[in-house]
């Protein structure tokens, strides 16, 4: 059997990559559809240069037709955007009842990348904040909100705060408002994690109060003796947001509780779901484009794998 990896070299250069699959494998997936994460896989096709196998968001089905969430291990989180993959036996296979809406399924690895904050949290917080409204931050949002957490939204872009609100976060703010608040917030989930985020979590937060670091951290100027004075003063935790960090059982149950929550109607996701393109070189072009120049309008995108 013939896999069909997509494949870049910038953004410049997209093509498939031909690879023979041994004739039999234990867990063998047709894939349904992909999705595409814009930061990571943006961060890594224009920083990183080379050749790129970008992807770890993918939905498939095996030989009995049965469906499944796929959610690779660490050394298996690449080359994501083909028509077939084997599995190893690190990876999380999350089968998804029929009525279950395939080209959504992608939205699940967003919600445990959030739900992981509030494992860290004993109780639940009352407040929280999330910085970045992007696919992870508003659905980080909107977990706080289905666990019936006070939610604000930060983000600097308008029409993210306005998706933030259609999707049911009714208290959203610029950088510039969030960062004269003090003391209010037991949990912030950092989706940007920069120096200016980092600083004004740790101005935001109340006594004992936690900052998940979800955002790969960027190089800046914060002192590190700034922000420990703040951790010292008031017990505060800065806490790694790397979802891959966290026992497995804990991934398997958010993913399940991701998945009752979607079945139940409790995240809306048809306005974050930008749109869903063939798995056709053209296509694919102008999508990941799109997702570069303007991520305002372009949010996240699925390809769809099916017939390839």
């Amino acid at each position: 059997m013939k896999q069909s990896i997509l494949t870049f070299e910038g953004l410049d250069k997209v093509y498939f990559t031909i690879r023979e699959l041994p004739e039999s494998a234990e867990r063998r997936l047709m894939i349904d559809y992909t999705t595409i994460s814009p930061g990571t896989e943006l961060f890594s096709i224009i920083r990183q240069g080379g050749i790129q196998h970008p992807g770890y968001i993918m939905t498939g089905h095996d030989g009995t037709g049965r469906h499944y969430f796929v959610f690779p291990s660490l050394a298996e989180s690449h080359s994501a955007h083909c028509n077939v993959r084997d599995c190893d036996q690190n990876t999380i296979l999350l089968e998804l009842p029929d009525c279950f809406p395939l080209k959504y399924a992608g939205f699940l690895r967003f919600i445990n990348i959030g739900m992981h904050a509030f494992n860290h949290c004993t109780p639940l917080p009352e407040e929280v904040a999330v910085i970045g409204l992007g696919p992870v931050g508003n659905l980080a949002a909107q977990t706080a909100h289905c666990f019936g957490c006070r939610t604000v939204g930060v983000d600097a872009s308008e029409a993210r705060r306005e998706l933030a609100r259609e999707c049911g976060i009714a208290a959203v703010m610029a950088p510039a408002d969030f960062a004269r608040i003090r003391n209010r917030f037991d949990l912030i989930i950092d989706t940007v994690a920069a120096s200016d985020t980092l600083a004004t979590a740790a101005a935001a937060l109340r006594e004992n109060g936690t900052c998940s670091m979800i955002g790969i951290i960027k190089p800046g100027n914060l002192a590190a003796a700034d922000l420990c004075q703040s951790i010292w003063q008031r017990n505060l935790r800065f806490i790694s947001g790397w979802e891959m960090k966290n026992p497995p059982e804990w991934t398997l149950r958010n993913l399940r509780r991701g998945l009752n929550y979607i079945l139940a109607g409790a995240y809306r996701l048809d306005r974050l779901l930008t749109g869903v393109v063939p798995a056709e070189l053209p296509a694919i072009e102008r999508v990941y484009a799109a997702l570069a120049r303007d991520p305002d309008h372009n949010f996240t995108w699925a390809i769809d794998w099916r017939g390839r």
